[in-house]
């Protein structure tokens, strides 16, 4: 009970302090934007973010954002030193990359590599609600790997390829060169209710795994917490973890590694 406590307090001021502004260092731990308190800027209330860097990120960065029917987010631009993982989590959204744009329904996920254009709209008659997760390296972008990579892609839920486990489900999105990364890769898990991940176990890779559908105990370094959808769930380099489904019913997530030139 007492690491509990250290380890929630850590989180709860690292992500407190973050938001005023300063740099400060994530530890593992289950995070969620809705318990954190909204930043401020000039005066307008902005909305709630889990930022921080990380061993290989000088800046990760988790949000949710919703738009009203027919409105979009902004006018095209790039961010020239930030990749962008789009996730709907509810409604139509339809998403333009340069001179391309497709429509994604529930589940389903963007990449946005650095220099590329983005912009999102809602094309539906209800909101749409998606999350970002923004990862900005600590080694220097490089976008013509990004490109050589594959550049940018979207992907609906209905066109992942499933494979059937014993435990459940496993979707791959992409692992592949980034701008951001030497190697990042994606893929999607479901868990039958009272099944685990796997043993526990550590890897060099850092790793987010945000929860789309379900509840889960997620044990960090011996430490178990409670996770449900829409949190997410960081992991550092070669720290012991493992989750399990403790709900009733199937849980689903994306599982995200990003791999260091010496991984």
């Amino acid at each position: 009970m007492m690491k509990r406590i250290l380890l929630f307090t850590s989180m709860i001021w690292i992500v407190a302090t973050s938001v005023k502004g300063q740099t400060d260092t994530l530890p593992s731990g289950v995070y969620n934007p809705d318990r954190v308190k909204p930043r401020s800027s000039t005066g307008v209330q902005a909305k709630p973010k889990v930022q921080g860097s990380t061993t290989d990120l000088a800046g990760f960065s988790y949000h949710t954002s919703t738009l009203p029917p027919g409105k979009i987010n902004h006018p095209p631009r790039a961010l020239p030193n930030r990749e962008e993982l789009i996730v709907v989590k509810e409604g139509q959204l339809q998403i333009t990359i340069n001179d391309s744009s497709k429509v994604l329904g529930p589940g389903s996920i963007a990449l946005i590599v650095a220099g590329d254009k983005q912009s999102f709209q809602n094309v539906s008659d209800k909101p749409v609600t998606y999350y970002v997760l923004g990862f900005t390296s600590k080694a220097p972008v490089n976008i013509p790997r990004g490109v050589a990579g594959g550049g940018s892609l979207m992907k609906d839920w209905t066109e992942l390829p499933v494979k059937k486990t014993s435990k459940g489900e496993s979707r791959p999105v992409f692992d592949r060169p980034s701008s951001m990364f030497p190697r990042f890769e994606v893929h999607a898990t479901m868990l039958n209710a009272g099944e685990e991940s796997h043993a526990p176990h550590t890897h060099r890779a850092e790793e987010v795994m945000l929860l789309m559908q379900g509840s889960v105990t997620m044990n960090i370094a011996s430490v178990s917490s409670k996770a449900v959808a829409g949190d997410a769930i960081l992991v550092r380099p070669d720290v012991p973890h493992n989750l399990k489904n403790t709900g009733n019913e199937p849980c689903w997530y994306y599982a995200i590694k990003w791999f260091h030139a010496s991984n």
